[in-house]
């Protein structure tokens, strides 16, 4: 995995822990084109095999109770809440 894509999944990493803080929603579009919509937990975090390419981000999040694995996100939004 090249530089900049480890840094777009330790971005939408970092965007859902800071949005399961506010209870911000957030929509992950994931590679077949299905889009995961709701209030993310925070993704583990992990040293090891279960990391996304030293990231220090496990290779999944969960939002709205869905778990979604990280690397098959292709774009991440976050919704304003009173622009819902």
């Amino acid at each position: 995995m090249d530089e900049r894509a480890a840094q777009f999944f330790l971005s939408v990493g970092r965007l859902c822990a800071d949005a399961r803080i506010g209870g911000l929603t957030v929509r992950l579009r994931l590679a077949e084109g299905e889009d995961v919509v709701g209030v993310p937990y925070p993704p583990p975090q992990t040293d090891g095999p279960d990391e996304v390419d030293g990231t220090g981000y496990a290779d999944s999040v969960t939002v709205d109770g869905v778990a979604v694995t990280l690397s098959d996100v292709v774009e991440a939004t976050v919704r304003h809440p009173g622009r819902g």
